[in-house]
Formats: structure tokens, sequence, C-alpha cells
């Protein structure tokens, strides 16, 4: 029985269905006399079983489990007894008012709209629960990541950066403290992306949003980071002033932005950062240096909805920017600078455009 039951495909309950409604079609054409209004009956009633035969054809191309396919099936057949049975239920009522006419058409009428209905339905309904639920363990995964990082893997990265403090200060052999120093660089870079995922979760998980003044938020960045690279220097390019509603990482963001510029800038090189108000209510940011360029595979995961491997934390870096100016209404984009580098682009609603 159980290999019987998994010969049976889902989208085969959605075709037997679907032929049923056909029947009723042609029968009600063979049956309810001639006539072109019978034929037009009867082609309206096959028309829409053909909507039933084609979500069976589609069905096992929709992202949804085998499982979740039944759901469906069994949602069509529900909807389609519930339509057949509120047919019967207006037949009744004009039998009982000396009418009793167009039974056949409006039962077969009604049973197919309802699969017709059901299956379309069914599908939409399954196939967005399901994504909710995945949202909801993806949800519950974050949060044991974030607590993972926050916790356990800094700690651990603190204490085997200590001992490595240790073998280099009790050592005198060359080869021994150059190890130690190449497992240093690995680790701290390790506990850099371990700090940048973190503050990407909690710019996903925070909610708040605060009103700034774009003009002294980017001197302020430019200031901060123009200190700590002092041999870069920051062109300003203001045009107008800009007051914004947005997600408050915005400052962390922006200082992201600026140090992925200078630090991949020629120590000769300018790094620019502009800022326009346009007449349709938008502020924008430009942050452009002098590099060799975002990395193309860095560039494609921020564009594209398919996962992509992120090998440094540039990336990260990209990925912060880019949920602070998601989450804030606003769009992220990279773009090639003239004639050589990297144009960040942040746009973001102003107040008075909201």
């Amino acid at each position: 029985m159980s290999y019987s039951r998994d010969r049976i495909r889902p989208q085969q309950g959605v075709y037997a269905l679907g032929a049923l409604c056909f029947g009723l079609g042609v029968a009600h054409l063979l049956t309810d006399g001639e006539g072109v209004g019978t034929s037009l009956e009867a082609f309206v009633i096959c028309a829409i079983a053909l909507v039933v035969v084609v979500t069976g054809y589609e069905l096992p191309d929709r992202p949804i489990s085998r499982s979740g396919r039944w759901r469906a099936v069994r949602i069509m057949v529900t909807v389609a007894g519930s339509f057949a049975l509120l047919a019967l239920a207006i037949w009744l009522i004009w039998y009982l008012e000396g009418d009793p006419t167009e039974f056949g058409f409006l039962v077969s009428f009604a049973t197919t709209l309802g699969s017709a209905v059901g299956a379309r339905g069914g599908l939409y309904a399954v196939e967005a629960d399901e994504r909710l639920s995945e949202a909801d363990d993806l949800t519950k995964l974050l949060t044991i990541n974030q607590r993972v990082l926050r916790h356990n893997l800094r700690n651990d990265l603190s204490v085997v950066m200590g001992t490595l403090d240790n073998i280099e200060r009790r050592t005198r052999d060359p080869e021994t403290i150059e190890d130690v120093q190449t497992a240093r660089t690995h680790l701290q870079t390790l506990l850099e992306t371990t700090d940048r995922t973190r503050e990407i979760v909690s710019i996903w998980n925070a909610k708040r949003q605060e009103t700034f003044d774009l003009r002294p938020l980017l001197r302020d960045q430019i200031a901060t980071v123009g200190s700590a690279y002092p041999d870069v220097s920051i062109a300003e390019r203001f045009d107008g002033d800009c007051h914004v509603e947005s997600h408050a990482a915005l400052p962390l963001a922006i200082e992201e932005a600026l140090r992925n510029a200078v630090e991949h800038s020629p120590t000769d090189a300018t790094v620019t950062v502009g800022l326009d108000a346009t007449e349709t209510g938008v502020a924008v940011v430009e942050i452009s240096d002098l590099g060799a360029g975002v990395p193309k595979f860095d560039a494609d995961a921020i564009g594209s909805t398919e996962e992509t491997p992120l090998v440094h934390t540039q990336g990260l870096g990209l990925w912060i920017i880019y949920w602070t100016v998601e989450m804030s209404g606003g769009s992220f984009e990279l773009s090639e600078n003239e004639p050589t580098g990297t144009t960040v682009r942040i746009t973001l609603p102003t107040v008075a455009g909201r």
C-alpha cells in the first residue's frame, strides 16, 4: 500500500479533477439541448477546466514540498465541493420558488469554477505558508547564530589570542615567532568577521528609525575616518541640506562606505563625498574612490538573490550598508568610477518627501 501511495503523484489528483470538469462541460453540451447558448456554456466550463489542468502541469515545478502539494490538492477538492454545494443550495431556492431550471449548468459551472479557484488559490496559499514557516526557521537560526557569535566564538578567539601572546613572549625561535604572527593575523581577521556579522544581525533585528541631517552627519564621519587615515584626502561636494528618516545604523553605514573607499584608494588619491537633494524628495549620497574597484564576487553578492561566498570582511561591510539602506526605505548601488575606482550611491527618502 505504501508503494502505491508513493507512485500516486499530487498532480495526478489535479489532472483527475480537471478531467472531471471537462466531462461536466461535455455532458452539459450533450444533455442540455442544442443551441448557441448551450455551446457557449459548455465552452466556458471547459475553458475553466483548462486552468485546473495547467495548474496540475505546473505543480511539480512549484517550490513547495510534496506534503504541501497534497495539501493544495485537498484545498482544491474542498473548494470545488463547497462551490457545488452552494450551487445546489441556489438551485433548491429556485426550485422552491417554482423555477427549477439550469440545474446541470449551475452545478457544472460552480464545480469547475471552484476547482479552478481552489487549484490556484490553494497552491498560492500553501506556497506562502511554507515560505512563512521557512522565514520563521531562518529567524530562529539567525538568533542562534547571533548568540554563538556574541558569546562562545568571540570569547574563544580572545583566549586563543592571549595564548599566542604568551607563546610569543616565551620563545626566541624566529620561525615560531613568524608562525605565531601568521596565526594571529588570521585569528584577528576572523575576530573582525564575527564583529561585522554581529553588527549585521543587530541592524536586521533593530527597527528603530531616527531623523538625520545628512550634511553634519557626513562631515562627522569624514572627520572620524580622516583622522584614522591621514594620508588620504577626502573632498566634499555638498548641494543643499537634507533631512532623512533612516535606520539608526545610518552613521555606521556611512562610516563603512568611507572606510572602504579610503582603504582601497592610493595614498595620493582623493576620495570624493557628494550630497545632492533631488526634486523627487530623495537625498543621494555618493562616495567615490580611485582604487581598483570592488571585487566582482562582492558586487554580485549584493545584486543577486542567490547565495554568493564572501571571503573577507569587505563583503560583510557592503552588507552592513545594504541592510541599513534597505531598512530605511532607500536604495544602494555600486557603479564604476571614471577613470578608475568605485562609486557607492546611497539614495534615501527625505523627511519632506515621505
